[in-house]
């Protein structure tokens, strides 16, 4: 009876903060407790649910199936099993995660929304990570609520104690995934040491995170919106605002406006600290013209600032960087994966190392963006986020070289 009661009053208090969508929903069920709690509570709120659980082919794959299974059946929720290879690569875990994603997209219905069981403790790791890593305001704001088109987070206000101690008062047959425990995975070592050993420091560390993260994203919203208010004429190769419009609204709103300019013609991976300087620099009269970047022009044109790439440039494209040879610009990039321990560092300006998941990409002029932040310019300087700690095993090497003429593929 004891338990009952507090699993009655635990529900009621979780289900206040829970932030689900109008149904139809699609729980992401692992076969964890996290996700095993959610497909709970969007079964007592009467929603119309399902759930879907992928199985990626690992060697813990059928473990977590057979819990999907009887979370699902002890609920009498429907669900579907979807069987994904994941790709050979140095991180199972990020090849794993893109499987996964795209056997969400494959198996919702227009008009579903599909739900992951992340918690506050996963936004709290994830924004450690990122500050780690070197990573701007959207970094620092934590795991979003939603991602695009149809993903939601309804549980990023409930820790991950209260829905283990949920699953277990409800007799829901979870299991733990066993990469959690897998000490070579950089959340795991965020999990298992960094958060603890902060929290030697403040003791309230999850609420002072999850607080950071709040704000950041409030503010960064907001600027975001902000910036979208004001016009900008695009072209093919070519991006123009008003001069007044930059210099009458608040440097971090311009800022943006100016990041949104130079993207529509070198992408994103040609943000950086430096091109804005420079862009600053033609706004505010201090001269009229500057080359940012591989014969990318910024400059005056009456009350018009103009962004404009050479002609050549027109139909050059942002290019992935994954293992083998690329070229993009006049940069061509050697991509290396490795399996075993990272002992060494970056001794040149034209190479890098970054961890194995990570999403890497090269824009027009050569600038490296890791997950979508700018990170390293062959030749000149690495950002913090392209910094890798020897010893972490499993990463991706890059040498880059200079080259003639313009192409945007090997």
């Amino acid at each position: 009876m004891a338990g009952s009661r507090r699993l009655t009053e635990l529900v009621k208090a979780v289900s206040a903060r829970l932030d689900v969508p109008d149904g139809p929903l699609v729980v992401a069920l692992s076969g964890g407790a996290d996700s095993a709690t959610l497909l709970y509570l969007c079964a007592d709120l009467g929603t119309q649910t399902r759930a879907l659980h992928v199985n990626h082919g690992l060697p813990h794959s059928d473990t977590m199936e057979s819990a999907a299974c009887d979370v699902a059946q002890r609920l009498g929720v429907d669900l579907d099993v979807v069987t994904v290879t994941v790709q050979d690569g140095p991180s199972p875990e990020g090849q794993a995660r893109r499987a996964r994603y795209s056997a969400f997209a494959e198996k919702t219905s227009e008009g579903e929304k599909l739900l992951t069981g992340h918690t506050r403790d996963d936004s709290v790791e994830t924004t450690l990570m990122n500050l780690v890593r070197g990573t701007g305001p959207r970094g620092l704001a934590g795991i979003p609520s939603r991602r695009s088109p149809n993903i939601y987070r309804p549980m990023l206000t409930i820790t991950r104690n209260e829905t283990r101690e949920i699953a277990a008062l409800a007799l829901l047959g979870f299991v733990d995934d066993p990469m959690n425990d897998d000490p070579t995975l950089t959340r795991n070592i965020v999990r298992s040491q960094l958060i603890p050993l902060l929290s030697t420091l403040n003791p309230r560390l999850a609420d002072s995170v999850s607080r950071l993260s709040a704000a950041v994203g409030a503010d960064s919203s907001y600027l975001d919106e902000a910036a979208a208010q004001i016009s900008l004429h695009v072209g093919t190769g070519s991006a123009a605002v008003a001069v007044g419009d930059v210099l009458a609204v608040p440097g971090p709103v311009a800022d943006r406006l100016l990041k949104t300019l130079l993207t529509h013609v070198v992408g994103q991976g040609g943000v950086t600290a430096e091109t804005l300087e420079r862009m600053w620099s033609v706004a505010r009269g201090s001269t009229v013209r500057q080359v940012i970047s591989s014969g990318v022009v910024v400059e005056r044109r009456g009350a018009m600032l103009v962004v404009e790439a050479p002609k050549k440039w027109a139909e050059v494209r942002v290019v992935s960087l994954t293992p083998g040879r690329h070229r993009s610009g006049r940069v061509e990039f050697d991509v290396l994966s490795h399996d075993g321990p990272c002992r060494v560092a970056p001794l040149s300006a034209w190479s890098a190392i970054f961890p194995a998941d990570t999403k890497l990409a090269a824009g027009s002029d050569g600038v490296v963006t890791a997950d979508g932040e700018p990170a390293w310019r062959p030749g000149e300087k690495r950002l913090p986020v392209a910094w890798y700690e020897p010893g972490s095993v499993g990463y991706l090497s890059i040498f880059a070289k200079e080259v003639s003429g313009w192409t945007s593929s090997p």
